[in-house]
């Protein structure tokens, strides 16, 4: 927003107002304005404000928490907050999730005055997963009495699939009387660190199948999956399908693998 004398009468003075509205810059900043005038030696100037938002609700160490870790690790992150608010006796009310199944959450008063502290514990009985949502933190503020804070649940998983999709890439469908193409392909599950067993393995597509192949017991599968392409149709152009490894791994209960092959 700016304001400004339009005519400066010779040898005179003008002014020029910028104003800055609080909610829509965040953290360090630079907003600059352009001058253009009948100044024959300057017929353009460039005006630069820079500074930093303070914000009526300080969040330390950010507004976005990062939970990772792995099956049955234990993760926690602790926030601080305070207020800028003069003559304000800051208080948390309530605090609420929509991640209420992936994270637990506790809040009190820190150890300075005006402080509280809310601490989030990712759930550690989590599958493999990544998701992400919110944390609102209800306080007193008057100007900011809902702060949001953004929050990533990870957990990682102990085993590695090789690789995580197959392309199967151009293949020569069958015509009429003629039979396509026939393709294998090779998936390798190993895990990190102790054994894992495979249970069952499924398809939604009856132009894939799936054998195993066992090669370490408890360590390194391969899973051999062939594609019989179908008969070419003006509507089938491709075929897709899903390949799900179910095994004995509480962390990963399930693995997929998405298939592709695409007409010649």
């Amino acid at each position: 927003m700016a304001e400004f004398d339009k005519v400066i009468p010779p040898g005179q003075e003008g002014r020029i107002t910028l104003v800055i509205e609080g909610n829509k810059v965040h953290g360090s900043f630079s907003k600059s304005a352009t001058v253009r005038s009948n100044d024959p030696d300057r017929p353009v100037t460039t005006i630069t404000l820079a500074g930093n938002e303070i914000p009526f609700v300080n969040v330390t160490p950010g507004e976005r928490v990062y939970l990772q870790g792995s099956y049955d690790e234990a993760v926690s992150k602790t926030l601080t907050l305070s207020s800028n608010e003069k003559d304000l006796a800051f208080e948390i009310q309530s605090v609420e999730s929509n991640l209420d199944d992936k994270i637990t959450y506790a809040y009190g008063r820190g150890e300075h005055s005006g402080e509280w502290v809310v601490t989030l514990n990712k759930n550690p009985k989590l599958p493999t997963l990544s998701t992400y949502g919110t944390l609102t933190i209800h306080t007193n503020s008057k100007q900011a009495p809902d702060k949001t804070i953004q929050v990533q649940v990870v957990t990682k998983g102990t085993i590695t699939v090789q690789p995580s999709m197959i392309n199967f890439g151009r293949v020569r469908f069958g015509a009429e009387g003629q039979d396509g193409d026939v393709l294998n392909k090779t998936v390798t599950l190993i895990r990190s660190r102790g054994e894992f067993a495979i249970r069952d393995i499924t398809l939604n597509n009856d132009h894939f199948e799936a054998k195993l192949l066992e090669e370490v017991p408890g360590k390194r599968y391969k899973i051999d999956v062939k594609f019989t392409a179908p008969t070419r149709t003006r509507a089938a152009q491709a075929e897709s399908g899903e390949l799900i490894i179910y095994t004995d791994d509480p962390s990963e209960p399930h693995v997929r693998v998405q298939l592709v092959a695409r007409a010649l």
